[in-house]
């Protein structure tokens, strides 16, 4: 009968000499800097030796062996190699269950602790970015950082804020220049965004951005002061009101229609047309408010979906 192993996670395999013999001879190169005969003869005698005994054996117990021949040989320096070697990938092996364990309770939402408000840890979304955090964060610690940061966090005397967005080194809280972006339009990397004419354009264009920007980093996504930004935009429709104004509410109006076809600033309070064309002016500002309310709604909607 072949001796069989009991591994660490329960399953039961025949006995393989020759992970022994390869165990033995990291340990003799870790400190001879090679594979001497002497480092093949003592693998070799090793792994036969555990291989005589006919019954089952757990992981655990052949590592034991292992040290013990190793320590009763003349060559204690390569025992301590092979302890350290067997503790370093203890440490790893915990670590990696550690890690499969906070990946588990996050995909399962069995650990939920709702850091973000923004963020809701039950829902498929919510499980997978959480899931993921626990990786990147590891990474971040494991592989972005001195020693005595990554200890000096664990231990509570610093604290690395966005740990899970560490490694990417994206930059955090962002005020977005709207008033540069809707002017002068902007790329997606996809494809060109032409300038905003009217208030609705506007605010359909400043949810893209939003969530663009999103995608492109991590933490706060802003706008300073969205409603002086809108102000052009908010005149740009009234003006396409008016011209609608006199297209379909009075027909002829030739100084009007000169005046919005040409370069003039015009706005709310322009007696030019507030006095002497009442109707089409009230008619243009009564649209353009439609709009801004529709425009509003729509960027609250597009922002929370």
């Amino acid at each position: 009968m072949m001796l069989q192993v009991i591994k660490r996670d329960g399953r039961t395999v025949e006995f393989d000499k020759s992970k022994i013999r390869n165990a033995v001879l990291k340990a003799f190169e870790e400190v001879d800097s090679e594979i001497s005969q002497e480092a093949k003869n003592k693998a070799s005698e090793i792994a036969s030796y555990i291989f005589k005994e006919d019954k089952t054996i757990c992981v655990e117990d052949i590592q034991d062996i292992v040290e013990e021949k190793l320590m009763a040989s003349k060559r204690k320096d390569v025992a301590r190699a092979f302890i350290i070697y067997r503790n370093n990938r203890t440490k790893i092996r915990e670590k990696n269950m550690k890690l499969m364990k906070d990946i588990s309770e996050k995909l399962t939402a069995t650990n939920v602790q709702n850091q973000n408000a923004n963020v809701d840890e039950k829902s498929f979304g919510g499980r997978v970015g959480e899931a993921s955090d626990v990786v990147l964060r590891q990474y971040a610690l494991d592989n972005c950082m001195s020693e005595m940061a990554k200890n000096n966090h664990l231990n509570n005397e610093i604290y690395i804020h966005d740990l899970n967005s560490y490694a990417i080194g994206s930059h955090n809280c962002l005020t977005i220049p709207f008033d540069k972006l809707l002017a002068n339009g902007f790329n997606t990397r996809q494809t060109d965004v032409r300038p905003a004419q009217s208030v609705s354009t506007a605010f359909q264009l400043v949810a893209v951005i939003f969530q663009l920007q999103s995608l492109q980093q991590f933490g706060g996504v802003s706008a300073s002061h969205i409603d002086w930004t809108m102000i052009p935009y908010v005149r740009k429709s009234f003006r396409k009101h008016l011209k609608d104004g006199c297209r379909y509410i009075s027909r002829g109006e030739s100084i009007l229609e000169k005046l919005l076809e040409s370069d003039a600033e015009i706005g709310f309070e322009t007696h030019a047309i507030k006095y002497n064309y009442p109707q089409i002016y009230q008619y243009a500002f009564d649209m353009t408010e439609k709009e801004v309310y529709q425009a509003v709604e729509g960027l609250y909607h597009n922002l929370n979906n």
